[in-house]
């Protein structure tokens, strides 16, 4: 039987990810195949790609299509179309990252950020190309994908190329100056939050002086009254 028709293999990448290993040797011992147990278990962000391409069949369908149409319009689009095309796969990437964190914390993997981030590095490299649709499709894999970048695309005209980097390079420095203006912001926000707690142990302390300074004028008025009549007696 073809790899690609294997029912048995392809049931190992849909179990729990604790139970791959003991399966894939049960089979191969079963089917009297070592090559099975060559097969290696997933990492946790290739599991959950994998488990997108059985449960959300129809987002990730759509994904790829986002990726192919990205794909052609780097060979002949316009600049506004291959911004479209990579906002669609964008959006596409972000609700599959989100169905996948889902699926994680069903398992009871307790997704990272970093685990999230590779499952859309993944899910990104394979709407690339024909191979890597081929491959997210087929949900066998066992490690991560890993991005193209722009030149991978099949034929890519060298200024294409050279737009796009320059449009992404842009993008990039953006965000970094918003991300320095983020920073300046908070460094700002913590000062004045700072000089506001200063401010307010200071009023307490004025506070509390002010309200000893008043019990001790309290005092001395109590006092001077009972000295005025102490002495108005010995009159």
């Amino acid at each position: 039987m073809s790899p690609q028709a294997d029912e048995e293999v392809d049931a190992l990448y849909a179990l729990p990810l604790a139970e791959f290993t003991a399966a894939r040797n049960e089979l191969a011992k079963r089917r009297k195949d070592p090559e099975l147990r060559k097969l290696t278990k997933p990492t946790v962000p290739a599991w959950a790609v994998n488990q997108l391409a059985r449960r959300e069949q129809k987002l990730v369908e759509q994904l790829l299509e986002h990726g192919e149409a990205l794909q052609k319009q780097s060979l002949r689009g316009s600049v506004e179309a291959l911004r479209d095309s990579q906002r669609r796969e964008r959006e596409a990437v972000r609700e599959l990252v989100r169905r996948a964190e889902a699926v994680l914390n069903e398992a009871g993997h307790s997704p990272s950020a970093q685990t999230l981030e590779r499952v859309a590095a993944t899910l990104t490299a394979g709407a690339q190309t024909e191979a890597g649709r081929e491959a997210l499709r087929l949900g066998r894999l066992a490690e991560e994908l890993e991005p193209a970048g722009f030149e991978a695309l099949l034929g890519m005209a060298p200024a294409k190329v050279s737009r796009a980097r320059d449009e992404l390079a842009e993008a990039r420095r953006a965000k970094e100056e918003r991300k320095r203006q983020r920073r300046r912001l908070e460094e700002e926000l913590r000062k004045l939050e700072r000089r506001a707690e200063a401010a307010e142990r200071d009023a307490e302390r004025a506070e509390r002086a002010a309200a000893d300074a008043r019990e001790e004028a309290d005092r001395a008025r109590q006092a001077a009254d009972e000295a005025a009549g102490t002495l108005a007696e010995l009159d």
